[in-house]
């Protein structure tokens, strides 16, 4: 349903020829809601996605939220919604007693306090709440980059219907589906981390040999159009064709990422979607430290809740003995139902590069549970049920369960489960993970940058609530205009790189500057004209000399290992990688060159020259180079005893970087 008031407005007050406004129809509409915040705050053009799934709408506003995100049709969502609360559909609840009759409830001495019980075997339905809020979702990428508070990983979503029934209200079970499966008598190799961990290298090896022979091919292609009488090569094309390669590359980088951490189990019969997205983590359904139930209050919903869950665990293999403590968050809040209008508002891809965005976290129903999980993740402590004086006999059947009515602090807890159930076959499910599997897997260098944007993101915050506290500005401020003019507005929505720049008098943001785009690096064509220079001796001339080409990606290269470093770096290169602008880069780039340096002097040799094999360390050659010049190759010990036996006076290099990975060239000269 849309805005109760609005339906009262056309329903009962138009009947009764009071003032009623004459555009009254369109505040009933579903995705009026997340017009209002867009036309006032946002001034966004991204997807919008109303969601509709009566009190599991919150959960099902996550599932679509990430599938959005997944899809790549925006970088940050909106989740959200609001439910309204009117004696209209108060009084329906009642008639269906869903809801807890407070005359009996006062009748047998309870205080409104009591009167919703989860799980209590007095439970006699829920009480209902009115509230509003949001959830923001994006890839951890970009919360990263943006220096985002990151309370939580969604693993997993999903949400399914029921079979076959007449009774709209009704529980069901189709949410067990979550987890199914089929397992091998052995286990499938996909569920160690170590194996994905090992396919993914393999991948990317692949990818780098496809890189060099892209370079290849591109130099034989410019040496024909040389020789087709063209002339010089329109270094545009050069430029064009080589960041095609860089792109190229990336893309294919970024689906085998995915193909091997999220999406390796999916559609396999004997991997479920909980114990996938587990997995993907390196967890396993022990780790579940804590369960957040729907939990009305209502007889038939929390014997429902509670027979599915303890089925998945049974299923899934937890152990025996290791209980999963259960959540009640509305014997508290009261039951906001679904949202009568939730939302997904999505922000248009790179319109607001510095989004202010929070975590917004008071949400409904599924969404203030959502919240309760991320809060529990960040605590430890499992808030108990209040209200659960004594508890049904029936949920005693449920060896999995552990139904608390106080609170346990832990040590910790891993992962968290969430379930919601609407009216209308609607289950959906989130699970949750802790922020620190994250974090752990960033690089130093990279942690410490996002806790530095994320300290000046808070101080920004604490301005923003200073300044409403201290009555200088409103809490909601309302935008007067869009970032763009009129006449601008087409240019800025046919152009995905165009960007906005900040206005610090107007404390806004704008496309003022119509020519400034997303920072695009240009192409390094180092590699492609070396490479072109030698295209007729891509393989070995017939002195014997050849050239080598090596690819390295820089995620590969770890520059945090001291030990790596000092084993296959010189001092001299330590000290100019560490000071350039990108370590990182730095690093690849003059390992790289190692490597192209070794493939070219064994190409020049026509046999083995190397014979430290693959972990033997490559201190021996030095990449040095002064700025703006080529590098220049050093040998020293066995490797220049090598070289000398070769005949080789010299080695010519060349290094090119993109964003994810450095190629070099390496040219032996007689």
């Amino acid at each position: 349903m849309g805005g109760m008031r609005a339906m009262q407005k056309i329903f009962k007050d138009r009947i009764m020829e009071k003032p009623v406004q004459g555009d009254i129809l369109q505040e009933s509409f579903i995705n009026t809601m997340p017009a209002w915040i867009n036309m006032l705050l946002l001034s966004a053009s991204g997807p919008i996605k109303p969601v509709v799934a009566a009190c599991a709408t919150a959960a099902q506003s996550v599932e679509v939220g990430v599938e959005t995100i997944l899809s790549g049709k925006a970088k940050v969502v909106l989740c959200g919604g609001c439910d309204d609360f009117q004696e209209e559909g108060s009084f329906e609840f009642a008639t269906m007693r869903a809801t807890s009759d407070s005359l009996l409830e006062l009748a047998a001495g309870r205080e409104p306090r009591e009167m919703c019980r989860p799980a209590a075997d007095t439970r006699a339905g829920f009480m209902e709440a009115q509230g509003a809020g949001n959830h923001v979702l994006m890839t951890a990428a970009m919360a990263i980059k943006m220096g985002l508070p990151i309370r939580g990983i969604v693993a997993h979503t999903s949400t399914a219907m029921d079979k076959l029934g007449r009774s709209v209200p009704a529980p069901g079970q189709g949410i067990l589906t979550t987890a199914r499966e089929t397992p091998l008598k052995h286990g499938s190799p996909l569920l160690d981390l170590e194996y994905r961990s090992a396919q993914l290298r393999r991948e990317r090896q692949r990818l780098k040999e496809w890189v060099a022979d892209e370079y290849k091919d591109l130099a034989a292609q410019i040496d024909r159009m040389k020789n087709a009488g063209k002339g010089e090569v329109d270094s545009e094309f050069v430029s064009e064709r080589t960041a095609f390669i860089e792109k190229e590359a990336a893309r294919r980088e970024q689906a085998a990422k995915a193909t091997w951490s999220h999406d390796w189990w999916k559609n396999d019969p004997s991997i479920s979607p909980i114990r996938g997205a587990l997995a993907t983590y390196g967890l396993t359904i022990d780790d579940i430290g804590v369960a957040s139930f729907h939990g009305t209050g209502t007889k038939a919903n929390d014997f429902n809740e509670s027979s599915v869950l303890n089925e998945q665990m049974k299923h899934l293999g937890r152990k025996t003995g290791n209980l999963l403590p259960a959540v009640f968050q509305k014997h508290l809040t009261g039951h906001p139902k679904g949202a009568a209008g939730e939302f997904a508002q999505i922000f248009l891809n790179g319109s607001f590069p510095e989004c202010e965005c929070g975590d917004g976290s008071s949400s409904l129903s599924a969404a203030w549970m959502l919240n309760g999980v991320l809060q529990v993740l960040e605590t430890g402590l499992i808030p108990g049920n209040r209200n659960l004086d004594n508890a049904d006999h029936e949920l005693r059947d449920f060896k999995y369960i552990l139904y608390p009515s106080h609170s346990i602090q832990t040590d910790g807890v891993r992962a968290g489960l969430l379930k919601s159930f609407g009216f209308g076959q609607a289950g959906a499910e989130v699970l949750v993970v802790h922020p620190d599997f994250l974090f752990a897997a960033l690089e130093e260098d990279m942690f410490r940058d996002y806790v530095a944007r994320r300290e000046k993101r808070q101080r920004q915050t604490y301005r923003y609530y200073h300044e409403m506290f201290t009555g200088q500005k409103p809490f909601v401020r309302v935008k007067s205009a869009a970032p763009y003019t009129p006449k601008q507005q087409n240019g800025v929505y046919l152009n995905l790189l165009a960007r906005a720049s900040y206005d610090k008098d107007a404390e806004s943001w704008s496309f003022a500057n119509q020519e400034k785009t997303a920072k695009m690096t240009p192409a390094d064509v180092t590699v492609t004209n070396a490479l072109t220079e030698a295209s007729k001796r891509l393989d070995v001339d017939a002195d014997g000399r050849g050239i080598g080409i090596d690819v390295q990606l820089c995620s590969e290269v770890p520059i945090d290992n001291q030990t790596f470093v000092e084993r296959n770096f010189t001092k001299a290169e330590q000290a100019y990688c560490r000071q350039s602008a990108d370590p990182l880069a730095s690093f690849s780039g003059k390992w790289a060159a190692k490597e192209a340096v070794i493939k070219a002097v064994t190409s020049a040799a026509g046999r083995k020259v190397w014979t430290g094999g693959a972990g033997a360390p490559l201190k021996e050659i030095e990449i040095l180079r002064e700025t703006g010049q080529a590098p220049v190759v050093r040998f020293y010990g066995a490797a220049e005893g090598a070289v000398k036996n070769l005949s080789i006076q010299t080695v010519k290099g060349a290094i090119s970087h993109s964003g994810a990975y450095s190629v070099s060239v390496a040219t032996v000269v007689s």
